[in-house]
């Protein structure tokens, strides 16, 4: 039964890590692209996970109604994300730019740990207001450069010698990074000027 369940681990953690680097990938060369689609699902999480939340403590006895109250909110919240593309942009942007700086290997102390939270937040709100600001080009090289470190992220389980190689990582994550900013501006003109 325990060689069983070892098994089922080993193979979820590979697929868990293949589609961990797809999606990695898939922002890295196409995130300004899929900005919009991004926005509505993480507005559709973030409602959906209030709705339910906040319906679960106030309805007592009924199992599928604040499933369905937070289904209700994640939709309207995913259309509001949508509609209103600047603010998801600027949680979006400020989002990922947060996880990227939490993926900084410092060592394993309460007061770095608090200094890398300091961090993370700052780059939230730093990158949010650039992305505002500077739509386009901001939006591309946060999608791809946080992109390319999620991946490289990823990669350390089954390529280890990227976790153990701080400058072979780090020079990975910048080649990948500078091709998904150039591929990205070389396949968003005509979408950069449809959007304004």
């Amino acid at each position: 039964m325990l060689d069983v369940l070892n098994d089922f681990m080993t193979k979820f953690g590979q697929v868990a890590v293949v589609f961990s680097v797809a999606f990695a990938l898939l922002q890295c060369f196409l995130g300004y692209r899929l900005l919009k689609v991004w926005v509505t699902v993480i507005g559709f999480l973030v409602g959906f996970a209030l709705g339910f939340g906040i319906s679960s403590v106030l309805i007592k006895g009924e199992a599928y109604l604040p499933a369905v109250i937070g289904l209700v909110a994640g939709i309207l919240l995913g259309l509001i994300a949508f509609k209103l593309y600047l603010a998801g942009v600027f949680v979006f942007c400020g989002f990922i730019a947060f996880a990227a700086v939490r993926t900084i290997p410092l060592p394993d102390e309460q007061v770095w740990n608090i200094v890398l939270m300091v961090l993370a937040v700052a780059a939230f709100v730093v990158a949010g207001i650039l992305a505002v600001k500077f739509s386009r080009p901001c939006i591309i090289a946060i999608t791809a450069v946080s992109g390319a470190f999620n991946a490289v992220h990823s990669l350390k389980t089954p390529i280890p010698v990227l976790g153990s190689n701080y400058a072979l990582g780090l020079v990975v994550t910048l080649v990948i990074a500078a091709l998904g900013i150039a591929v990205q501006f070389a396949t968003t003109k005509e979408v950069s000027r449809r959007r304004r």
